[in-house]
C-alpha cells in the first residue's frame, strides 16, 4: 500500500510524459517478476500468460504484437523469457523498458534456484514427494503449451495454405529435421510469398 502511495505522488509531481513512462517501467518489472516468479514452464509456457497481462489486462499490447513476439523469440538465439521481456520492454518504454523488464523476469529465478540449492539434497533426488510434484508440474506444462498453441493457431491459421504448411512442418519437426532448418524453411516460402503471390493478390 505504500509503495503504491509513493508511486502515485511520483506520478502526480513528474511531468506527464516522465510520469507515464515510469508508470511503464514499474508496470514492466512488477508484471515480469510475478510471470517469471509464479509460471512454471519456460518461456514458452510463459507467452499465453504475458498475452494475459499486457493485451488483456494492461491493453498496452495487441495480440499482433504477441504474434510478432513469438516469431522474434523463436527465431533468434538465447533464452525464450528473456528475449520476451527485451522485446515488450522495448516496445513500452525502449531501452530503459528492455533492462527493467529483463531485471524483472531474471530475479525471481535466481533467487529460488538458490534456495532449491541451498535445500536439495546433492546427487539424484530420490524423495517421492519431490518426484511426485515434478510429475504434476509437467502435466501442468504440457497444458500451458496446448493454450499456446491453440492462442497462435486462432490468430495465424487463417487460410488453407496456412494449415497445409502449418502441417508440412510438424511432420519435418516430427521426423526430427533440425529446428534451425525448419526455420529457414519457413523464411524462404513467407518471403516467396509475400513476393510473388500476395503481389499477384493486390493487383487483383
Amino acid at each position: 500500500m505504500t509503495f503504491s502511495l509513493f508511486l502515485k505522488y511520483l506520478y502526480d509531481i513528474l511531468p506527464k510524459e516522465r510520469a507515464v513512462n515510469m508508470n511503464k517501467l514499474t508496470i514492466l518489472f512488477l508484471e515480469f517478476f510475478k510471470i517469471s516468479l509464479f509460471t512454471i514452464g519456460g518461456g514458452l509456457a510463459m507467452i499465453p500468460v504475458i498475452e494475459d497481462t499486457f493485451v488483456k489486462k494492461h491493453r498496452l499490447l495487441t495480440p499482433q504484437d504477441i504474434m510478432d513476439m513469438v516469431s522474434i523469440t523463436q527465431t533468434l538465439p538465447g533464452l525464450i523469457a528473456i528475449n520476451s521481456a527485451v522485446f515488450v520492454g522495448n516496445k513500452l518504454a525502449g531501452k530503459k523498458g528492455s533492462f527493467v523488464a529483463s531485471l524483472g523476469v531474471v530475479l525471481p529465478s535466481m533467487i529460488i534456484i538458490m534456495i532449491i540449492a541451498a535445500s536439495l539434497p546433492l546427487g539424484k533426488i530420490t524423495d517421492i514427494h519431490i518426484l511426485k510434484t515434478f510429475s504434476c508440474i509437467r502435466a501442468c506444462v504440457l497444458g500451458l503449451f496446448l493454450v499456446l498453441a491453440c492462442r497462435i493457431g486462432k490468430t495465424i491459421l487463417k487460410s488453407a495454405k496456412d494449415i497445409l504448411l502449418a502441417l508440412i512442418l510438424s511432420v519435418l519437426l516430427f521426423f526430427k529435421l533440425n529446428p534451425a532448418v525448419v526455420v529457414l524453411v519457413c523464411c524462404v516460402i513467407g518471403g516467396l510469398y509475400e513476393t510473388y503471390f500476395r503481389k499477384e493478390e493486390r493487383e487483383q
